[in-house]
């Protein structure tokens, strides 16, 4: 049976009153919807995705309000955050892929604090999840030593690494310590920052050996991860009274030692000198980090501790050296004229007194001592222009 409708036209009047009534809901409707608070109908914002925007400002102090951040940082594809949720005492993660194709690959998952499981200073957050139809361990690390971190994916079943990735714009407000060990700079023998890198020297708990950290800020780049590190007890300068540690394998792609130096003052810098004995990196300390010293007695030289006073006569720190045998000698002495203790014409501070000197990579000449570097360079470029084998070797790296 179907229904019959009435054929009947509206008048004028009921089309009125219809329009009026339908006004009348069509109002009411958007009063209500006025009404529902911002954050029911506002996008969501990623955790470890920064918001941006003109609601930057007012978004962030949501989230403050309701989350707290244990370590969020960005890798070159990807955004990490571990954070603790509202009301909640169990950190979550959160890893977003940055580049595309874009994806949330974990969302707030349970995420299990294991401290230090390598032997390179990271603390370590590990979350399970899946990617790309494999189970897997996301690895979320933060070296507080060198202000470094870095995400790790594994494969679950082999744990097989997937990817590693270094990490800029560092956040770790919250990070825990390692648990049983106390706190990471009880095995930080030295830790301080120069300008563009942040070095530490530590004491590895699982074999007791010293490494050597050296991070390099600008790239992100590590360049000497957990190598070992030597303390240099016998070549040390006598002007001068440092703890010294060296380790690392090259520098740019040429071989060379990382020297790591401590002063009782409080001074502190990295350098960096190839086999051959020239400087190619030499950077202060500087104050804006504190400086982390736990040195043991036995790393100290026995100027440091007052027990032998320090030599009052300096040597002067650049050296003008030239390879070569006895012939090369005469003929250094011979461009050198007029003769021994004498100065090349012209402001130089170098003192001249040819003479064989032994560094642990071989015999050299030593044909000028200088206090500026300049100087120094000025000689080598001297006896380059007249046939021999010059260069600069910076008499602080233990050739005595």
């Amino acid at each position: 049976m179907k229904l019959a409708w009435p054929n009947r036209r509206l008048s004028r009047w009921s089309r009125r009153l219809l329009q009026r009534i339908s006004l009348a809901l069509v109002a009411g409707l958007l009063a209500v919807a006025f009404t529902i608070p911002a954050m029911a109908v506002a996008p969501s914002v990623l955790p470890g995705r920064p918001p941006s925007g003109p609601d930057l400002g007012e978004t962030s102090v949501q989230i403050a309000q309701m989350e707290r951040t244990i370590l969020n940082f960005n890798t070159p594809n990807y955004a990490v955050r571990v954070f603790m949720p509202t009301g909640s005492v169990n950190p979550v993660m959160n890893v977003f892929r940055r580049t595309a194709p874009s994806r949330l690959e974990l969302n707030a998952q349970p995420a299990i604090f294991r401290g230090a499981i390598t032997a390179d200073g990271f603390l370590t957050y590990e979350s399970f999840g899946s990617r790309d139809g494999r189970n897997v361990i996301f690895r979320a690390s933060h070296n507080r030593g060198t202000q470094q971190a870095r995400l790790e994916i594994l494969e679950q079943a082999t744990n097989s690494m997937l990817l590693s990735e270094s990490a800029s714009g560092v956040s770790a407000p919250n990070m825990p310590e390692a648990p049983g060990t106390g706190a990471l700079e009880r095995n930080t023998l030295v830790g301080f920052e120069t300008r563009d890198h942040a070095v530490r020297v530590f004491r590895d708990p699982a074999d007791g050996l010293r490494k050597m950290n050296i991070y390099y800020k600008p790239t992100s780049q590590t360049r000497v991860n957990g190598q070992p590190a030597t303390v240099d007890l016998v070549g040390l300068d006598p002007s001068e009274c440092w703890i010294t540690y060296y380790g690392g394998q090259q520098y740019n792609g040429i071989a060379a030692r990382y020297y790591v130096q401590v002063s009782a003052g409080g001074s502190a810098r990295l350098e960096v000198i190839d086999m051959n004995g020239a400087v190619l990196l030499a950077e202060p300390r500087i104050s804006t980090v504190p400086l982390v010293t736990n040195v043991p007695p036995e790393d100290r030289p026995q100027c440091f501790d007052g027990r032998v006073p320090a030599p009052t006569a300096p040597l002067a720190r650049y050296v003008a050296a030239v390879f070569g045998g006895e012939a090369t000698l005469q003929q250094v002495n011979q461009v050198l004229r007029p003769g021994a203790g004498a100065r090349i014409p012209g402001s130089l501070t170098c003192n001249i007194n040819p003479r064989f000197e032994s560094a642990r990579q071989g015999q050299f000449i030593n044909a000028a001592e200088c206090d500026g570097r300049n100087d120094a360079e000025a000689v080598v470029s001297f006896l380059r222009g007249r046939g021999l084998n010059a260069r600069l070797v910076y008499r602080y790296f233990r050739y005595r």
